[in-house]
């Protein structure tokens, strides 16, 4: 077949026109990836900028913590170090090497952010700074130096362009390849140094999530029972549904967790349901099935008496529910301990109901293996009435209970629990401490048709 000339022209313009295109586009690319790696270099240079800054200034700040004398610069100083530490831990999320197991320097921000932020609160409320506290102010003091000290020195080289910002990606790879051996070269080998060579940190013994009282915690539940064995949970697994079925298997014992479990499951077609049986006592943690809930036929209320009945069944006595919420078919009711008509939050015992066919689909009970005991709950020396009063102006009382609550570092306060509603209608809980007469907590009610939350 012959092309004419004309056709032969026309091919070749389009063609070369195609290439011109082409090439522009491949032009248009190179200039946008360049200029977002452009961007992506000033982002982390920004960021670690502000890591280096704040780490810096946490040290200082910890170094006048050491040295005020009255409880009201201690509030002003240590809120001021807790607003230091969370100013480094937003820097170091958004550094490229979010992987690198910098776990010791991300414990040190975190617990020493929590710990400041505990006596900020506990020095606004006129305690006088101990010996015991001066000291550990003075350790974290010398372990922020030192990482502050190696972050200056990495932040002046790439300032100075010895270290680029690729090289903080290097760095990821490089750690995440090794195992046990240190990097010894560039950014890599100096973050693994300021890793390995980290100062130990002191016991922190206060109300706060990294208190060191949590980490050694044992639930209290569990305490002085025997040990069973593999047959022993699948037994319990069995009888904790009522199934006839011999059908269940101790998969493994899981230890290393807060109370060590074994592991059972139970197949019945497609079906699986899954038990976690605690090693001591035999007591289920948790229980649920892979098999969803369907539409609901059940209204919550009916749901309610369900969970309500089952838990009495399984032998927890005294248990009152408090929040409950639908979603879809499922009802989720949260159950807490009543001694003696004292609410025991921290008891707390969670129970999922399938509303299509009103069966037991989910069961929690870490709260009240961990927590539930024989409290001496002290007398209340606040009165009903004189806590009320504490209440704010804008605020009405709808509803008083006594209850105990957790803190945030698993202590519990002994409260008066105020049910109250504002002028546009929104209610919540106000729990004044009944010894000290304290605003202890406030919680937001969210309520809906599907239930009630609390934040």
């Amino acid at each position: 077949m012959r092309i004419s000339k004309k056709a032969a022209v026309l091919a070749v313009t389009y063609i070369t026109a195609g290439f011109l295109v082409l090439g522009g586009f491949i032009l248009q690319a190179d200039i946008r990836a360049g200029s977002f790696q452009r961007k992506i270099a000033v982002n982390y240079n920004h960021a670690f900028s502000e890591l280096a800054t704040a780490m810096e200034e946490l040290d200082v700040t910890l170094k006048k913590a050491v040295r005020t004398s009255t409880p009201t610069m201690m509030s002003a100083v240590c809120a001021q170090a807790y607003a230091n530490a969370m100013g480094a831990q937003a820097a170091l999320a958004s550094l490229p090497y979010g992987n690198i197991e910098l776990e010791h320097t991300a414990a040190f921000i975190a617990k020493t952010g929590d710990y400041t932020y505990f006596l900020s609160k506990s020095s606004a409320g006129g305690t006088q700074c101990d010996d015991e506290t001066r000291e550990n102010l003075r350790v974290l003091s010398e372990s922020a130096s030192a990482v502050s000290q190696t972050l200056s020195s990495l932040y002046a080289q790439l300032l100075s362009g010895s270290v680029s910002v690729d090289e903080l990606r290097e760095a990821e790879a490089q750690i995440s390849s090794q195992e046990d051996s240190l990097v010894d070269t560039g950014m890599a080998g100096s973050f693994q140094k300021m890793e390995s060579e980290f100062p130990e940190l002191p016991s922190l013994i206060y109300d706060g999530p990294f208190s060191e009282h949590i980490e050694n915690a044992a639930p209290l539940y569990l305490e002085g029972m025997e040990d069973i064995d593999e047959a022993q949970a699948e037994k319990i697994a069995r009888k904790f549904i009522g199934a006839e079925s011999e059908n269940f298997e101790c998969q493994y014992l899981r230890e290393g967790d807060e109370i060590p479990v074994y592991v059972v499951t139970h197949s019945n077609g497609s079906e699986v349901m899954t038990f976690e049986i605690s090693k001591a006592g035999g007591q289920v943690l948790y229980f649920g099935t892979s098999r969803p809930a369907g539409e609901a036929v059940l209204s919550p209320e009916e749901g309610l008496n369900i969970a309500s009945q089952f838990l009495d069944k399984q032998g927890f006595d005294s248990m009152e529910s408090t929040y409950w919420e639908q979603e879809g078919g499922e009802l989720t009711v949260n159950f807490s301990y009543s001694d003696n008509g004292v609410i025991c939050y921290p008891d707390l015992i969670k129970v999922m109901v399938s509303l299509d066919t009103g069966r037991i689909r989910g069961f929690e009970s870490l709260g009240y293996m961990m927590c539930h005991t024989d409290r001496d709950i002290p007398e209340a020396a606040i009165s009903t009435e004189d806590a009320r009063g504490i209440i704010s102006d804008s605020l009405n009382v709808a509803g008083h209970n006594m209850a105990v609550i957790p803190t945030s570092g698993k202590y519990e306060l002994y409260c008066h629990e105020f049910l109250c509603e504002d002028q546009d209608g929104s209610r919540c809980l106000v729990y004044i401490d009944a010894v000290t007469g304290a605003e202890a907590k406030i919680l937001l009610l969210l309520e809906s048709e599907n239930g009630t939350l609390t934040i």
